[in-house]
């Protein structure tokens, strides 16, 4: 027989490799955020969040393609995709590497599919497989641009009302935008902010404006920042000229509302006559089979001899 003292050191051996096992599994599957205060959590974006969460084997692989596809990018697409990234509004901290970081994984995760498609020679699902890496970041980041350029069109009306009110009461310009950027959070509140500091930074106010405008692809900021520019250079009331552009803006989203509307109306018609026609036509031609005594079998020869 065993000497029981080796069988009590091995149980306990066994026992602490158990507990080791299940402390790292927790390590593993516990964030690095839950030992953070809330402080500090406020603090982090972005890229900062998801490094403190610690990075997996595919995000690994994924920055080391980046300078390679980086690489195959021309300096004017980089610089295109940098605007689309500002104006989508950098969400989560976005960066040009972190976007290209995101076309990686999506070119590791597609990658065995290829690999098959090309090992079978069906080249069309290849050509398909190669422009998804692509196709659905710019996707993505395109339908951020509209919520933001949404959310700026929906904010900007009442931001000029409110700007007006406290130009009228006598509040400095500059001081009038910083206050009432202060009540409007959100994607406006953000450009005006930016503007101001840029301002604050030595820019001139028609440079600091037009970088604004080139930001955004909002089709109200350009009017707001061209009325803007052009009621200082020529010394019309600027309380008026806000509200005045106000109405514009609003009468300019009923219009947009109601173009939206036209357009929707014969997509419903469509979907609506694909989905109850062919309904419709089962439910004639069953009711004329059933309501008629009509042999089908004589009809198509299939009948006795």
């Amino acid at each position: 027989m065993a000497d029981p003292t080796w069988i009590l050191v091995l149980a306990g051996v066994a026992a602490v490799a158990v507990l080791l096992l299940l402390l790292g599994f927790r390590q593993m599957r516990t964030s690095a955020l839950a030992n953070l205060d809330v402080e500090d959590l406020v603090l982090l974006r972005g890229d900062e969040r998801r490094k403190a969460e610690g990075v997996g084997p595919l995000q690994l692989l994924a920055q080391k393609l980046v300078p390679s596809i980086r690489a195959l990018l021309s300096e004017k697409q980089l610089v295109q995709l940098q605007k689309r990234i500002d104006e989508a509004g950098r969400p989560d901290g976005l960066t040009l590497n972190g976007f290209l970081e995101r076309i990686a994984i999506w070119c590791i995760i597609i990658s065995p599919a290829l690999v098959l498609f090309v090992l079978q020679g069906d080249f069309l699902m290849v050509l398909l497989c190669a422009t998804v890496p692509m196709v659905l970041p710019l996707s993505w980041l395109a339908g951020q641009q509209r919520k933001r350029r949404e959310r700026i069109d929906r904010d900007l009306p009442d931001f000029l009302d409110v700007l007006a009110v406290t130009v009228t009461a006598g509040v400095g310009f500059r001081a009038s935008l910083r206050r009432v950027a202060d009540h409007f959070p959100g994607a406006l509140g953000d450009e005006i902010t930016l503007t101001l500091q840029q301002i604050e930074t030595g820019a001139s106010t028609r440079q600091a404006f037009t970088d604004l405008r080139h930001r955004s692809t909002s089709e109200s900021v350009s009017q707001f920042v061209s009325a803007l520019l052009q009621s200082q250079e020529l010394g019309a009331p600027l309380a008026e000229a806000l509200t005045q552009i106000a109405l514009d803006m609003r009468r300019d989203s009923a219009q947009r509302q109601r173009r939206k509307a036209a357009q929707v109306s014969p997509r419903v018609s469509l979907v609506t006559s694909l989905v109850l026609l062919p309904g419709a036509m089962i439910l004639i031609l069953v009711g004329i089979y059933l309501g008629s005594d009509i042999d089908f079998s004589q009809l198509l020869g299939g009948g006795d001899l």
